[in-house]
């Protein structure tokens, strides 16, 4: 979640006692809607939630940075169009909050909510045990993704950013349980992944957001600073690189579709020293990240208000 939503960063970090009201105010806020939409049933809480979070969340410095993503990725279509799709955003933000609330009474209605499309290539490397390394946008229901350790029987841990309000962060948590995965956050570093991966289990990663570093590579058609960890892990460790969405199919039911693993050369041919490993996770940790990049881009173009793009992506020098 955002840091802020009731006043700029800027703002609350000039001014402290203000940015820790506005999180105090932000917390209640969330948490009385978490008490109210868990009474709700599951089509009805994202009917809510997207109603409050569609109303308000357009008012919010927030929809200023979707404003600006849309213009890179979408240049074609004008002000009128980016404006309603910033609000559908929001809703579907909404949605996202309202499915992770109801998270295990989806799971427990599975049969008739959620829909599983494994690709044959990914299911073989299910079968023989090779861990992967699944990746996913901020697209569609992305967190329902989680949902595939349960659905197949495997040991996944998935990569979360801590809440930076900290009176969010427990709750959430909670929340999270209903995943089946483990937790590990990104403060952690890539030695807990390397562990996971070397022990044949699994990981998840969301790398659609801007990094401070990362490696430039184009991104709708503009250079932006990509996270390449899950292609670096994948090389590094022969791990399956597994893109992986959720589709919502309107009334509180979803597709998880797990897409056919990315290969590079590297993958296919295998490396026999630790030089030509290292040499070879270096020239291809970036072409299998702009294909992850590429199937990003697929699925935003399919739903651009389901794309939660509420920071800034691309460097300053290319907003519009």
């Amino acid at each position: 979640m955002a840091q802020y939503y009731l006043i700029p960063k800027s703002l609350a970090t000039r001014y402290p006692p203000l940015g820790r009201l506005a999180q105090q105010i932000e917390a209640r806020f969330f948490q009385a809607l978490f008490w109210g939409v868990q009474r709700l049933s599951p089509e009805r809480a994202t009917q809510v939630a997207r109603a409050l979070f569609g109303r308000f969340g357009p008012l919010s410095e927030k929809a200023r940075k979707a404003d600006a993503n849309l213009a890179i990725a979408f240049p074609e279509r004008d002000a009128r169009w980016r404006r309603d799709t910033v609000r559908e955003i929001f809703r579907s933000l909404g949605e996202s909050a309202a499915e992770l609330i109801k998270l295990e009474q989806i799971w427990q209605e599975r049969e008739q909510r959620i829909q599983f499309s494994i690709d044959p290539q990914a299911q073989a490397a299910m079968d023989r045990g090779q861990p992967m390394v699944f990746v996913c946008a901020h697209v569609g229901a992305w967190q329902l993704t989680n949902l595939i350790a349960r659905h197949a029987g495997l040991t996944i841990s998935t990569v979360i950013a801590p809440e930076s309000n900290p009176l969010m962060h427990r709750s959430l948590q909670r929340l999270r349980s209903a995943f089946g995965v483990g937790l590990i956050p990104t403060d952690a570093g890539v030695r807990p992944l390397i562990r996971e991966l070397k022990a044949g289990h699994c990981i998840g990663l969301a790398t659609d957001t801007r990094l401070n570093t990362g490696t430039l590579l184009p991104f709708f058609g503009r250079e932006a600073l990509t996270n390449t960890t899950a292609a670096r892990l994948a090389l590094s460790t022969g791990a399956a690189l597994v893109p992986i969405h959720c589709e919502r199919l309107g009334a509180a039911r979803f597709r998880v579709q797990v897409l056919a693993p990315l290969w590079s050369p590297a993958h296919l041919s295998g490396a026999s020293s630790a030089d030509e490993t290292a040499a070879a996770t270096a020239t291809d940790a970036s072409t299998l990240s702009l294909g992850i990049n590429r199937q990003f881009e697929d699925w935003i173009r399919a739903t651009p208000g389901q794309w939660i793009c509420l920071k800034r992506r691309w460097p300053k020098a290319h907003r519009l």
